[in-house]
């Protein structure tokens, strides 16, 4: 009877023995649940729990969400970056997203106001001449006057000064006395010196730069800033403006005058009829007679 008695006790003290073998090796292995996963914490996706320095999926949701609000609001400024220039004469066609400017602004004519003149029209005769073998005037074709700019030693008519250059050259006609520099004519007055038109008939020994080969029926002319030039043995006469001659620029201080519905341009009480010739936009001297006759 003991016999049996201590074989059990044996058999229970194995199987005791054994339970706490096993729960030890338990302890051993999965007790690292506490220290970021064990053996998994070289797992892509970091073990059982989340790293501390990745953001989670909503963080992710979130900043996409932000995204998307900054982009409206980028939009936004944007829509009103457009919203203000329209206060400047711009339109927007927000429907189609498109914008259309006005720049009438940057198309400004020289002379707004245009008289109207009723006391003058265009010679008839001149459809009886020939101009360097074209009969009559050249077609009229409008296009603006824009003053020619000559340089800063060019002046104007009425333009005053009180000293002159040393480049001056004194001349005479008539017994008038002028003093001539680069294309302008100067007389003296109180306090200095006035541009005046070019005396016809005075004669000076050079040309000013830039100035114009004009021809005109066999004949030779020279053009600078509204004044007609033809060479002598003396040097260059100033001429009257010769009937039907074409040049390029008129200078400033020009005006543009409404003629039977045509706009000329005006200068030194020489009238200039505005048209193309080779693609260029030039001027043709045009006789004028009283508008009674």
């Amino acid at each position: 009877m003991k016999s049996f008695i201590n074989i059990y006790t044996m058999i229970f003290l194995g199987l005791m023995l054994s339970f706490s073998t096993a729960e030890a090796q338990r302890m051993r292995h999965g007790g690292g649940s506490n220290r970021g996963g064990g053996g998994r914490s070289h797992s892509i996706n970091g073990g059982a729990r989340h790293s501390s320095s990745r953001p989670s999926t909503s963080q992710y949701s979130n900043k996409k969400s932000y995204d998307r609000e900054s982009n409206s609001n980028s939009k936004s400024h944007a829509n009103n970056k457009i919203e203000n220039k329209s206060n400047n004469n711009n339109t927007v066609n927000k429907g189609h997203n498109k914008v259309n400017i006005d720049n009438s602004k940057h198309n400004t004519n020289v002379n707004v106001n245009v008289n109207k003149n009723t006391n003058v029209r265009i010679d008839n005769r001149h459809s009886n001449r020939y101009y360097n073998g074209h009969r009559g005037y050249y077609p009229y074709r409008y296009h603006p006057y824009r003053p020619y700019y000559y340089g800063p030693y060019w002046h104007p008519y009425g333009f005053f000064i009180t000293t002159l250059a040393v480049t001056v050259v004194i001349v005479s006609v008539q017994n008038q006395q002028y003093y001539y520099d680069q294309g302008v004519y100067y007389t003296q007055s109180s306090g200095g010196y006035t541009v005046v038109s070019a005396p016809v008939n005075v004669v000076v020994e050079t040309l000013p730069i830039g100035a114009e080969e004009v021809e005109m029926d066999k004949d030779e002319y020279y053009y600078f800033g509204g004044t007609f030039y033809s060479q002598t043995k003396e040097g260059y006469k100033v001429v009257n403006a010769p009937d039907g001659a074409i040049i390029l620029n008129i200078p400033e201080g020009a005006k543009e005058e409404e003629i039977d519905g045509n706009k000329y341009v005006t200068y030194n009480n020489v009238y200039f009829q505005p048209m193309t010739q080779d693609g260029k936009d030039v001027y043709q001297v045009v006789s004028m007679v009283s508008s009674d006759s």
